[in-house]
């Protein structure tokens, strides 16, 4: 059985599996980092960190979806 947690994404809550990469919380969810550009969603190119394309805002910092794990009680902030 898979531990959940609830996180808040944007002011929503949204219920995640404990040990997943937050990058995975967000497009499962269909939520994309940085919103839409030119008809093309931006959220998560590369995977790695190399593109940026992922980066949020958890508290007062600045971090890569794609390299932070989800903990209990997050709260993200997208561009979307």
């Amino acid at each position: 059985m898979k531990i959940k947690y609830i996180i808040e994404i944007d002011n929503k809550k949204f219920t995640v599996n404990k040990g997943e990469l937050l990058l995975f919380s967000l497009l499962e969810n269909n939520i994309f980092a940085q919103g839409e550009i030119k008809s093309r969603k931006r959220g998560g190119y590369c995977g790695m960190g190399v593109c940026q394309e992922c980066l949020v805002k958890i508290g007062n910092s600045e971090k890569l979806a794609c390299q932070t794990i989800v903990e209990k009680d997050m709260e993200v902030t997208t561009n979307d």
